[in-house]
């Protein structure tokens, strides 16, 4: 194999694949990124056997071929070439690498082509098109509730509802979830999957970059998720078993209705915050207490040691005087994500879940379990 290419392009390239690879794998060649020609392009992959990735990019195709390269040291050594001159990668049948920039000349050793895992291709049925801003907005709605919980495994990842030509997205840990669901997408497939959390940080990865696809295809096959994005593949295992019954999560009803300035509210939740106890702490130290009294909402914090204060708001609450504590990092995660000035908070009492939603966008909701203080 013998190709040119220029630095830009490579570095785009080995970004988008190497943070897949494993390096404490046992499997020597899970440590390398599988570097070949396909057709007039270069075909960059990854696996670590659980989530894999693969892109093109562009470059002259002097002699075909492929080998596995190091991905950490290839990285490196790409970073700090120079960037106006071209860089030529040769590799040989002894699984020598030669990457020449200039004056600048490297050898690395690969591992033969033939040892890397065969990577599934993009499903050419079974799946659907989204507009990137809705795909993208969905994974950032839904992803901060997925549980790190190891033993609750089912409740590790996103769960993908495609049914009726719409796609929901639901994740919760037991204390709080979130749920979100778009009609924007024309399919006659239905299906359901539970898409790890790596899975979905590194889709967002991607596409937190300068990504000017207007579109996002999705496939599901098996016991995998596919997610195509402008000549970019990520392919995942998906996490077997049974997602719990969320609608049964949902309060149906309600006592009160709060409009809220998101903007206001964020910041008093996160200057109260300061004041809580820190991650090494009790859960139940870490709270944060909404006092609900007339057209007034008041958020306070006290720990003993530390210190205590509180912030005013105005609220058009008419009831009776209620004082809700919640784990400040839940409600401020719920608010980072309404992307408009005012949230409806809806509660029954100080021992129920509240439900927060946007005041416009009636697709999006999230759960909150109060703390028994």
């Amino acid at each position: 194999m013998k190709v040119v290419c220029g630095k830009e392009e490579l570095v785009k390239g080995i970004q988008i694949v190497s943070p897949i690879a494993s390096s404490k794998s046992t499997f020597p060649a899970l440590s390398n990124l599988l570097f070949e020609t396909n057709g007039d392009k270069i075909k960059l992959s990854s696996t670590d056997l659980e989530i894999a990735a693969q892109c093109h990019i562009k470059g002259e195709i002097i002699e075909d071929g492929g080998i596995t390269i190091p991905a950490k040291r290839f990285a490196d050594i790409v970073k700090e070439l120079p960037s106006d001159k071209e860089i030529e990668i040769k590799s040989s049948k002894t699984n020598q690498i030669n990457i020449t920039a200039g004056k600048s000349r490297f050898n690395l050793m690969g591992i033969s082509q033939t040892e890397y895992p065969i990577i599934p291709e993009f499903p050419k049925d079974n799946n659907f098109t989204i507009k990137t801003e809705v795909f993208t907005s969905m994974l950032k709605k839904t992803i901060f509730a997925v549980s790190k919980d190891a033993q609750r495994y089912v409740l590790n990842g996103v769960y993908f509802i495609i049914e009726d030509s719409k796609l929901k997205m639901v994740a919760t840990d037991g204390r709080r979830l979130a749920y979100v669901y778009t009609d924007k997408i024309k399919t006659d497939i239905n299906g359901k999957a539970i898409v790890p959390a790596k899975a979905i940080t590194d889709v967002l990865r991607l596409l937190s970059s300068d990504v000017k696809a207007e579109t996002v295809q999705v496939g599901i096959t098996g016991n995998q998720i596919a997610i195509g994005i402008e000549g970019t593949t990520f392919i995942s295992t998906l996490i077997d078993g049974t997602f719990p019954n969320y609608e049964q999560v949902i309060p149906k009803t309600s006592e009160s209705r709060v409009k809220l300035n998101v903007r206001d509210t964020l910041a008093a939740v996160k200057q109260m915050s300061i004041l809580t106890a820190d991650k090494t702490s009790s859960d139940r130290a870490a709270s944060v207490k909404f006092y609900f009294g007339s057209n007034l909402l008041k958020i306070s914090a006290s720990t003993a040691g530390l210190g205590s204060g509180e912030v005013e708001l105005e609220a058009n609450y008419k009831g009776e005087v209620v004082e809700i504590s919640f784990n400040p990092n839940f409600i401020k995660e719920v608010l980072q994500n309404i992307n408009e000035d005012f949230a409806i908070f809806e509660f029954k009492n100080s021992l129920n879940p509240a439900i927060i939603i946007p005041e416009t966008d009636k697709n999006y909701l999230c759960v909150v379990m109060p703390m028994r203080i």
